[in-house]
């Protein structure tokens, strides 16, 4: 389930794994997606990225 900013409560948030499901690549292509910086990215705490909804679909579209 996604997460929500609480600065932001209409700001969606997706792991990484929700993401690479939403754009149809495995979990290990997306990361390296992550790692080359052509998507940004918030950690939490314990190291894990969550990614902005909204930034991934600025991110599709570029691609289409």
């Amino acid at each position: 389930m996604p997460s929500y900013d609480s600065r932001n409560p209409n700001e969606t948030f997706l792991t990484a794994a929700q993401a690479a499901e939403i754009i149809n690549v495995s979990l290990s292509t997306f990361k390296k997606f992550i790692y080359q910086k052509k998507i940004r990215t918030l950690k939490t705490p314990g190291g894990h990225h969550r990614i902005r909804k909204s930034d991934l679909l600025a991110l599709l579209g570029d691609k289409e």
